[in-house]
């Protein structure tokens, strides 16, 4: 090797670095802003990563809530790779991806108290509530109730286009702003 190249080889080294450094980002901040995007189109308003309180003297935290045409629609997100095996009794869930295995507590019972806690707060709006599966993921055998992927919530739930939420939903929702507080 030549003394003189080493330093253009430490240099392309870098500027290799660097590059994919910035390539990796712009994919994180596309795929944020794509989830974002389609949510969106759904929702009127999105409220994320806050804590409501239960009506049992205790609190609860929302991935996210969002205000939607149908009422309001609570998600657990959960950002995974792999193929997720689970049962509607068993206390985690299993995500395999190749030789990496993780397991993940079983959000159904959760998303059910967090239904709740919202309901207590909204009584007069429907509430519902999903697990939304985000990334490269497979359902072994059938999808889980309550389980949707994005483009699945997407397609489920119709757009709230540009006309304002219905007068008891907008207050429903101010009521449940002003119960949260960030996490």
């Amino acid at each position: 090797m030549n003394a003189s190249a080493g330093p253009w080889l430490i240099a392309g080294a870098g500027l290799a670095f660097v590059l994919l450094v910035i390539l990796a980002a712009k994919y994180y901040v596309r795929r944020r802003r794509s989830l974002r995007y389609l949510l969106r189109k759904i929702a009127w308003q999105q409220l994320g990563d806050v804590i409501i309180p239960d009506d049992v003297d205790g609190e609860v935290h929302l991935d996210l809530a969002l205000l939607t045409p149908r009422g309001i629609l609570v998600l657990e997100v959960r950002h995974l790779a792999g193929t997720l095996f689970w049962g509607d009794q068993l206390e985690q869930w299993t995500v395999l991806d190749g030789a990496r295995r993780t397991v993940l507590k079983n959000p159904l019972p959760g998303l059910r108290a967090r239904r709740h806690a919202v309901h207590a707060l909204a009584p007069h709006v429907p509430v519902d509530g999903r697990v939304l599966l985000v990334g490269r993921i497979e359902i072994a055998g059938e999808v889980p109730p309550g389980v949707v992927k994005l483009e699945d919530l997407v397609a489920e739930i119709p757009a709230c286009g540009r006309q304002p939420p219905p007068a008891s939903f907008s207050e429903a929702w101010a009521g449940l702003r002003q119960a949260a507080r960030p996490s």
